[in-house]
C-alpha cells in the first residue's frame, strides 16, 4: 500500500522514526508528504524521541512543545545535526559572533542557550551584562541589562531556581563580599536585583538552593558554607598543615552531604543543623593528584555526584554515591576512570591541559600540548561517558584562528550547552565569541526557555545602573619609579604589621645610593600572571598579599618576600639570577606573630594545588611577547574601545 494511502496518524508515527535528512526528502516527494511533515505534531514526537534517547536533555527548553511547527522544525533539526557531526567527530563553528568589551571578562554563563551573563573589571569599574544570544545571533548585540558592582568579581556560581536565575559572585578582597543576584523583568526591559549579600565571605565555589560555599572568611582561608537567605555561617573544619591551607577546588551537595574536594583529598561532611555552627567530617581519603575539578551536569541520579577532573592521566570522572558513602564504613569515596588521556608528547608542559568546563553530554578543555611559537592552544572536547569506558576514542580538537578571534592564551573563560551546539568565550582583553556549531539557529529566545521572574520584590535591592569608582591603587613597573613616585595608596598597605623581625629581615625596599633593593615590587599587583597571581591561582592562596619585608639568600642568588594573607604569613622566593622558578612556603596561623622572628628554617614547603594555572601563565607571557614583537598589542585595542587597562600591561612581561 502506498504510504500515502495510509491514515495520517500511522504517517506520522513512521516518519517520527525517520532521521531529519529523511523527513526532509520525503516532504519532496508530494503535496500529501509535504503537509504531513510540516505538522507541529511530527516534530514534537522527533524532539520527544532525542529526549528520550538521552535522558531529559531538553528538560530546560521548558514548554517546547508550545512553538509553531516551523520553530520546532529548525530546533529538531539542530539537535539531530548536532548528532550527527558528534558522530562525524567535527565540533567547528559553523558561525561566530563577536563581541568586544572595554573590560577585562572574569567570568561568564550561559544560561538555556539563550542568556549570557558576563561580569568584566579592571582596576577602575566592575560590570555585569546579560545579553540574548539570540539578538545577538539576530544582529541586535545591545544587552538586555547592564549593572555595575563595587568590587571586581572573581568568582561566581549560577544555578536555575523556582525563583529564576540565581547567580552569586565573590568579589575581590577589596570589597570582601557575595553578591547573590537574579535577572527580573520589569515593563520597560530588564534589571539586575540583588536577593542578599554576605559581607566578609568571597572565594565563592558553589551555590545550591540556599547553600553557598565560600573559601575565604574575613580576609582568612576559612571554608565554610552559608545559608544566604538567613545569614547563617557554618565553618568546615580543616587542619592547620600544607595541603589544607589554601582553598579548595570544589564543594558540591548531594542530599544532606557535603563534598569538598582538595589536590590531594576528598572529604564528606554531614550538613549541619540550625543550632551547630560548623560541620562534622564523615570521611576523608586521598586522592592522586587533582589539578583541576568541576561538577559534571550530565543526568544523574539525586544520591549521584559526578566530577570531571584534571590530573596527570588527563581527564577523569569520578563517581560519589552519598547513599553508599553513609551506609559502608569501607567504601571507597572516589572510584575514578578515564575519559581522554593526555599525550605522551608535551613539549615542556607538565599539565598540557587545563580549564576544564562540562557540560550535559560533553566535557570542553584547553591543550598546549601541540603548540607553536605563533599559534596558541585549541580547544578538545570529548563525550562524558556515564560508566567506564571498554575503548577509548580520542578527544575532538577544534579552534577558530585568525586576529579577529579571540585570544585562547589569553586566560580565556567559557562556557558550553552541548544541547543546541553553543559555546561562548571570551578573556582578558574583553574580547567576546558566541561559536554556533550547528547553524541555523531557532530564534525564538523566549518561547524556548523558561520565564523570567516579573517585577521586584520589595526585599530585593535594584543593582546600580551607573558606574561604581573602584579606583584600586597600583604599583609601577620599575621599583624604583614606584618610591620615585611615592604612591601612598600603595605604601601604606606594605609593612605595616607589628611585629618584630629583628635583623633577620629588611624593609627598606629600595635603596637609592647603593641602586640596589628588591626587584619584584611591581610582581605583587596580582595582574594577570605576575607573582600574585600565581600565589592564588598555582598554590590557592588567594586573598589580599600584603608585602612585610625581604632577604637576599645567603645560598642562592635570589630574594625572599615575607607576606601575609589574612591571618596567615608566608615567604616567596624568586630567583633574581634567571628570572625564573618558585617556591611558596607557609607558618601556621599562632595567636600572635608580634615576637616571631619568620625564620625560613621554620616554614614548611607548600606545593602547587593547580598545576595546570603554570601552564595558562606560560601560555599568556609567551604568546603576548610573541604578539608584541609583531606589533600586535591587544591591551592597546582596548584602550582604544574606551577601557582603562593597567599601564603595567601595556609593556612587555618578563618571563618566568
Amino acid at each position: 500500500m502506498a504510504l500515502t494511502l495510509l491514515p495520517e496518524e500511522l504517517v506520522l508515527v513512521i516518519c517520527s522514526e525517520l532521521c531529519v535528512e529523511d523527513i526532509l526528502r520525503l516532504r519532496q516527494t508530494c503535496r500529501v508528504l509535504n503537509t504531513v511533515t510540516r505538522t507541529k505534531l511530527l516534530w514534537s514526537y522527533v524532539l520527544k524521541r532525542h529526549e528520550y534517547m538521552h535522558s531529559n536533555l531538553l528538560s530546560y527548553l521548558k514548554g517546547y512543545e508550545r512553538l509553531e511547527a516551523s520553530a520546532l522544525e529548525i530546533l529538531a533539526s539542530r539537535v539531530a545535526r548536532l548528532e550527527m557531526r558528534w558522530k562525524a567527530r567535527d565540533f567547528s563553528p559553523v558561525r561566530d559572533y563577536q563581541l568586544r568589551l572595554p573590560q577585562s571578562i572574569t567570568w561568564l554563563r550561559l544560561v538555556a542557550g539563550t542568556w549570557l551573563f558576563v561580569a568584566s573589571s579592571d582596576n577602575y569599574v566592575s560590570k555585569l551584562t546579560c545579553w540574548d544570544v539570540h539578538s545577538i545571533i539576530r544582529g541586535h548585540p545591545e544587552p538586555l541589562a547592564e549593572a555595575y558592582l563595587p568590587g571586581q568579581v572573581k568568582t561566581g556560581q549560577l544555578e536555575i531556581q523556582n525563583s529564576g536565575i540565581v547567580l552569586a559572585l565573590g568579589l575581590g578582597p577589596e570589597s570582601q563580599a557575595v553578591h547573590v543576584i537574579t535577572l527580573r523583568k520589569v515593563p520597560d526591559g530588564h534589571v539586575f536585583s540583588e536577593l542578599g549579600r554576605i559581607d566578609g565571605s568571597f572565594h565563592v565555589l558553589m551555590l545550591s538552593g540556599d547553600f553557598l560555599g565560600c573559601a575565604l572568611r574575613e580576609g582568612a582561608i576559612v571554608p565554610h558554607i552559608v545559608n544566604w537567605k538567613e545569614n547563617e555561617i557554618h565553618l568546615i573544619p580543616q587542619s592547620d598543615v600544607p595541603g589544607e591551607r589554601s582553598v579548595p577546588h570544589l564543594m558540591a551537595i548531594r542530599k544532606n552531604i557535603l563534598v569538598l574536594v582538595r589536590t590531594e583529598s576528598i572529604q564528606v561532611y554531614n550538613l549541619p543543623s540550625v543550632a551547630e555552627d560548623h560541620l562534622d567530617l564523615i570521611k576523608r581519603a586521598n586522592a592522586p593528584a587533582i589539578w583541576e575539578a568541576v561538577v559534571s551536569n550530565a543526568p544523574a541520579e539525586p544520591s549521584i555526584l559526578r566530577l570531571l577532573i584534571i590530573s596527570a592521566v588527563g581527564i577523569e570522572m569520578c563517581l560519589i554515591d552519598v547513599d553508599v558513602l553513609t551506609e559502608i564504613d569501607d567504601e571507597p569515596i572516589c572510584p575514578r576512570f578515564t575519559v581522554a588521556t593526555q599525550p605522551r608528547f608535551r613539549h615542556s608542559y607538565e599539565a598540557p591541559w587545563y580549564r576544564l568546563c562540562g557540560g550535559r553530554r560533553q566535557c570542553l578543555w584547553l591543550s598546549a600540548s601541540e603548540i607553536t611559537r605563533r599559534a596558541g592552544p585549541h580547544f578538545k572536547t570529548a563525550p562524558i561517558p556515564l560508566q567506564p569506558l571498554t575503548e577509548e576514542a580520542p578527544p575532538v580538537a577544534w579552534s577558530q584562528d585568525g586576529p579577529e578571534q579571540p585570544a585562547l592564551w589569553a586566560l580565556p573563560v567559557f562556557d558550553i550547552d552541548d544541547v543546541l551546539g553553543l559555546t561562548v568565550v571570551g578573556n582578558c582583553f574583553g574580547e567576546l565569541s558566541i561559536y554556533d556549531h550547528v547553524g541555523n539557529h531557532p530564534a525564538q529566545s523566549e518561547e524556548l526557555t523558561f520565564d523570567l521572574p516579573r517585577g521586584q520584590n520589595p526585599i530585593m535591592t535594584q543593582l546600580p545602573m551607573v558606574s561604581i569608582p573602584l579606583n584600586l591603587s597600583y604599583a609601577p613597573r620599575n621599583p624604583e619609579s614606584m618610591f620615585a613616585e611615592a604612591n601612598p595608596a600603595v605604601l601604606s598597605k606594605w609593612t605595616q604589621d607589628p611585629i618584630d623581625l629583628g635583623d633577620y629581615w629588611r624593609r627598606d625596599w629600595w635603596d637609592h645610593e647603593k641602586c640596589s633593593g628588591y626587584l619584584y615590587c611591581d610582581e605583587w599587583e596580582g595582574l594577570l600572571c605576575d607573582l600574585a597571581w600565581k600565589v592564588e591561582h598555582a598554590y590557592g592562596f588567594a586573598g589580599r598579599i600584603i608585602p612585610q619585608a625581604w632577604i637576599d639568600d645567603e645560598y642562592h642568588p635570589a630574594q625572599r618576600l615575607l607576606f601575609r594573607i589574612g591571618n596567615r604569613y608566608l615567604v616567596y622566593t624568586a630567583e633574581a639570577a634567571h628570572n625564573s622558578g618558585m617556591e611558596l612556603m607557609s607558618w601556621p596561623v599562632y595567636p600572635s606573630n608580634r615576637n616571631r622572628l619568620f625564620n625560613v628554617c621554620d616554614a614548611e614547603t607548600e606545593r602547587y594545588t593547580r598545576l595546570t594555572a603554570t601552564t595558562e601563565a606560560e601560555m599568556y607571557r609567551r604568546l603576548i611577547l610573541t604578539e608584541m614583537d609583531a606589533e600586535r598589542n591587544r591591551w592597546a585595542e582596548q584602550a582604544e574601545r574606551g577601557g582603562r587597562p593597567h599601564p603595567n600591561l601595556l609593556v612587555p612581561p618578563r618571563l618566568f
